[in-house]
């Protein structure tokens, strides 16, 4: 079988995508680097005429209507190791993005655009409610090409019809993020750039949107009109994060033992859930049950009843006396918040205590400064609620203690609250309300522990995983006359070492037909075309498997050739089927002709060579029952294709 191979380099990619590692770093995507569509349940459909690039997938769904190139320029995944790791990296880029520092915090209305076209400074906008953008909407970077926007809303998010939303002063559209906790609806022509995040809900575009962004949702259907246009960003974001693996408590507040690697336990009841919630650590119950977390992002483990939780339960006893006996070095009346600021010590309320409003906790530059808050009742949490760290304050310094002295003290965290630090109820309920954002934990001595749809997490990580090996373009095959021309590109390449192309025909079974050589790293625009000419009658499967360096393997769609044979010559078979021997009847006269058959998988596994005249035979040899496909070639030409049946 005659194979040819081309491989050219075409334009240098200016913008990198690569991990800053260090305390700090710039949003990295990790996996998603490569990704238009992901969503962690849902469908992924896309309409008719739709341009589509990037890769596409989700962990839980049906992916249709993305076609093949030029429409559909990306790998499809669903339920596989790469769509669990998206899972993961998303609910690390949401923590990032909610993290940072609220620039806006409500003082902008929640309809963004006007009439007339609104121009955005650079910074974070956070609205408490559900909002729009409309019309028409600059973001001005000012000359500053690391400008970023995060718009966030406490809702669902609608784009107007016609909607143009303007990047200048070197703003780019990888610093762009759109975030709602509710779904995303762009209506119809609308022209969008910047990346649309939900954090439960659909993403949808309307008939003949552009975005030139990702749809991101951890759970909800992601959906594109008729005629749209969705490219990826074609850069790097440089919006600056702060991710850490482990915080280091200052010696005072070291208590927690195994607790350090939990965000929800409770020693002696059970740990729910209502609705998609995000867990960045260990959940666990020492007498109770774990539920509600079957959609739920964890990163982490469920424990229940197990040596682990048995530590667990004395750890976090142990915490509790150890708070519990901190002597009081500052006084405090037992409502906190409402904008105000309080330095480092250990407060004491003998009675029921609150939090409300915007509270910030100034470290004065001591990062081992502590923030213990003790309440001999119940402890609770108002809707809307924020803890601000500043000065080195740090989350795993600060303890809030309801039931403190007490035999019983609940911890009750209103809706949509952004906190900071350990929530521990003594012998009574832990919970947080819908949407609660909580870089910390929540644990009982003695009750129950509930989140709703709530992000909870010890640390906020790094994302570590890699991008895809390859940023795949394309994958054609397209039958000529005599001959499937396949055809790929990736855009980038990561620790690539070889590409199989394989065929099949049936669409289930694939054999390799060639081996290629990827490039090892690339930035660069790559194409690569291998002819086949000796393809499988009727209809063939092609797919593209890539192998890198440690032997990972991944894999693009599958796409489908009829080979139009109508052309070729006819050959007689008899006895077809056959059991030793049988002969071909050609209607033109050969010279030099080749045989070559393939079995089911479209591996080859025969060939009659120097076959003259318009007559010979073929012998079955080793070849075992079944249904093989013979192609006759000429000159470098297949002249004819058929079918042969070997049996008993």
């Amino acid at each position: 079988m005659l194979i040819k191979i081309v491989k050219s380099l075409a334009l240098t990619i200016s913008c990198l995508c690569f991990q800053v590692t260090g305390f700090s770093q710039t949003i990295n995507l990790g996996i998603l680097s490569s990704f238009e569509a992901y969503t962690g349940a849902g469908a992924i459909t896309s309409g008719a005429g739709t341009i589509f690039t990037g890769d596409a997938g989700t962990n839980i769904g049906v992916i249709s209507g993305l076609g093949s190139p030029p429409s559909f320029n990306g790998v499809t995944y669903n339920a596989d190791g790469v769509t669990d790791q998206c899972r993961r990296d998303l609910l690390r880029l949401y923590i990032h993005l909610n993290d940072l520092f609220v620039t806006y915090p409500g003082t902008h209305a929640p309809a963004f655009g006007a009439a007339s076209n609104e121009i955005l400074t650079p910074g974070v906008y956070s609205i408490g409610a559900a909002g729009s953008i409309g019309s028409e909407l600059t973001l001005d970077g000012g000359g500053n090409p690391n400008a970023f926007f995060v718009i966030k809303f406490n809702g669902a998010m609608t784009v107007g019809a016609n909607t143009i939303i303007h990047l200048t002063g070197q703003t780019k559209s990888c610093n762009v993020f759109y975030i709602a906790d509710g779904a995303i609806s762009v209506a119809a022509g609308a022209n969008i750039k910047g990346t649309l995040l939900a954090k439960i809900g659909a993403v949808g575009l309307g008939v003949g949107a552009t975005l030139e962004g990702r749809m991101l949702s951890m759970e909800g259907a992601i959906t594109t009109g008729t005629s749209c246009n969705v490219i990826p960003p074609s850069c790097a974001s440089t919006i600056p994060i702060f991710c850490e693996a482990d915080c280091n408590p200052a010696p005072a507040v070291d208590i927690l033992g195994v607790l350090s690697d939990f965000c929800l336990f409770t020693s002696l009841g059970a740990v729910g859930n209502t609705s998609v919630a995000g867990i960045n650590g260990h959940i666990g119950t020492n007498s109770g049950s774990v539920s509600g977390f079957t959609s739920s992002i964890v990163v982490g483990s469920m424990y229940t009843a197990n040596p682990q939780t048995a530590q667990a339960n004395l750890d976090v006893n142990s915490a509790y006396e150890s708070l519990n006996n901190m002597v009081s070095t500052a006084t405090h009346a037992a409502a906190f918040g409402t904008g105000e600021t309080v330095s480092p010590g250990v407060y004491f309320n003998a009675g029921a205590g609150s939090l409300s409003g915007t509270l910030t906790l100034d470290g004065g530059g001591n990062s081992d400064a502590i923030f213990v808050f003790k309440f001999g009742g119940a402890f609770s949490v108002a809707a809307l609620s924020k803890i601000i760290l500043a000065n080195g304050a740090r989350r795993c310094n600060v303890f809030w203690v309801g039931g403190a002295g007490s035999a019983t003290g609940a911890v009750t965290i209103g809706a949509a609250s952004i906190l900071k630090g350990t929530f521990l109820s003594h012998g009574g309920a832990c919970n947080s309300g819908a949407g609660t954002f909580l870089a910390g934990r929540q644990l009982s001595t003695g009750g129950a522990v509930n989140t709703y749809g709530g992000i909870v997490y010890n640390n906020p990580e790094c994302i570590t995983s890699a991008a895809l090996p390859i940023e795949l373009l394309s994958f054609t095959a397209v039958a000529t006359n005599k001959n499937v021309q396949i055809n790929w590109s990736t855009a980038s390449e990561i620790n690539n070492d070889y590409f199989n192309i394989e065929r099949s025909s049936d669409g289930i079974n694939f054999a390799s037909i060639s081996q290629i050589n990827g490039a090892g790293n690339s930035t660069q625009i790559l194409r690569y075309a291998l002819v086949d000419d000796a393809p499988l009658s009727r209809t063939s499967y092609y797919r593209l498997k890539q192998t890198d360096f440690d032997g990972k393997k991944s894999y693009s769609s599958i796409v489908s050739v009829r080979f139009n044979n109508s052309n070729f010559s006819n050959f007689d078979i008899y006895p077809n089927p056959f059991s030793g021997e049988t002969t071909f009847q050609t209607t033109e006269k050969l010279n030099n002709a080749t045989l070559i058959v393939y079995n089911g998988y479209g591996r080859e596994v025969k060939q009659i060579t120097n076959i003259s005249g318009q007559t010979f035979k073929m012998h079955r040899e080793d070849l075992s029952n079944g249904l093989y496909f013979v192609n006759l070639v000429q000159d470098g030409k297949m002249v004819a294709t058929s079918k042969i049946v070997i049996g008993h």
